[in-house]
């Protein structure tokens, strides 16, 4: 399963890569990405999220675009190469996130916590800031919350949104 899983996402990021280079310096937004593709959007937001040696995503996870330094490492060394070489990221000193850290949570450990007992307030599910620093725990911490619990987190969330904006805008 696990080799399975790995060309997979080596297939995606290949597509991925594909959609750039014929599109320099372009920002997509994963939707249409996930058009061009063939995909789910949300699988290739996980899989840009893994790579952020390849991938730069803005502040609002809404667009996506290939780092000039892994195109660089692309004409250089080719594709297969850069895709099997992971490099450490390097996006969050080159480029600082536009929104400030969430004041409403007091620790990192609190958002694990609250992760992994499935225990977030109302409140915290449907704040803009608090939603980003849960995902960015998730995605540092992702092999200790198991994907049943993380579906659980966001089907509340989505009914607490839905329920806030019954009409949908």
């Amino acid at each position: 399963m696990s080799d399975a899983w790995d060309r997979l996402i080596t297939e995606m990021i290949r597509q991925m890569i594909r959609e750039f280079i014929s599109r320099p310096a372009e920002l997509l937004t994963f939707g249409l990405l996930a058009h061009r593709t063939g995909s789910d959007r949300d699988v290739l937001h996980a899989i840009a999220e893994q790579r952020r040696d390849l991938f730069l995503i803005t502040a609002d996870d809404r667009f996506v675009k290939l780092f000039p330094e892994a195109v660089q490492r692309i004409i250089e060394t080719g594709v297969e190469r850069t895709i099997a070489e992971v490099r450490p990221s390097t996006s969050s000193a080159q480029f600082p996130r536009e929104y400030s850290a969430c004041e409403h949570f007091s620790a990192d450990a609190e958002i694990l916590r609250d992760l992994l007992q499935c225990s977030f307030s109302p409140e915290s599910l449907t704040r803009s800031c608090c939603w980003k620093q849960i995902c960015r725990v998730r995605a540092d911490h992702c092999e200790a919350i198991d994907g049943e619990t993380w579906k659980e987190i966001c089907r509340i969330r989505g009914y607490l949104l839905a329920r806030q904006n019954p009409r949908g805008f």
